[in-house]
């Protein structure tokens, strides 16, 4: 086995560097971010030595390529049961939704679940945002003031100034741990207006031919309830 010290022997060959990444990676236990990356190789973003610019500038290039072909091998590839999540510029490993259930048995951890409500306060945050209190009241028809209060405390959304009107009302927006939560890679992977759409015609559909079957002697009931 041969120890690596000097930074520099990690950019004499890709395989080696992407190694090294997945090994921060895994062992941070959480996200980091690719800032901090470059100044775990002493890569400097602020650099006013021409020569040593650009050989940062060549050597985050190469850790870019490094994460390229570690999401190759973790997320292209079936072989694994975990892949790097990217979520703006910050990775982690996490465990492919797939193996939850089995994860779940070992350690006993029951799936995080969210009442209609608090889903759907969520949901309108999400595609609405930012958005105000006021306004996630007038759209639900009621005060979400206590589920607001919880999905902050569940760092689902977070206050993210005030909004320059009378009374200043706060502003709220989702967080990123909303998105691995849901296992989104950005914002831009929300299911669109016509997708939700056509899961609820779906539902409605499914819903009214088991309300037939029941009424025709058949058994069954309905299999989505409100």
């Amino acid at each position: 086995m041969i120890l690596l010290n000097p930074l520099n022997d990690y950019f004499e060959d890709i395989n080696i560097l992407a190694s090294a990444v997945e090994a921060i990676i895994f062992t941070s236990g959480e996200s980091i971010s690719l800032e901090r990356l470059y100044e775990i190789f002493d890569i400097s973003s602020k650099n006013k030595n021409k020569g040593k610019e650009e050989i940062d500038k060549k050597k985050k290039e190469m850790i870019l390529k490094a994460i390229e072909f570690i999401k190759g091998e973790f997320n292209e590839g079936g072989r694994h049961g975990i892949y790097l999540s990217v979520n703006n510029d910050n990775y982690s490993f996490k465990t492919k939704p797939e193996y939850y259930g089995i994860i779940s048995e070992f350690l006993k951890v029951k799936p995080q679940k969210f009442t209609k409500p608090q889903l759907e306060t969520l949901s309108i945050i999400a595609y609405k945002q930012p958005i105000i209190k006021s306004e996630v009241d007038t759209i639900r028809g009621v005060d979400s003031g206590s589920i607001i209060k919880f999905l902050l405390e569940k760092n689902l959304i977070k206050v993210a100034g005030r909004k320059d009107i009378i009374g200043k009302p706060l502003i709220y927006k989702t967080t990123d741990h909303f998105l691995e939560v849901f296992s989104l890679k950005d914002l831009g992977d929300l299911p669109s207006a016509s997708e939700i759409e056509d899961v609820i015609e779906k539902r409605e559909s499914i819903n009214k031919r088991a309300e037939e079957d029941a009424e025709g002697g058949e058994g069954g009931g309905l299999l989505f309830k409100d």
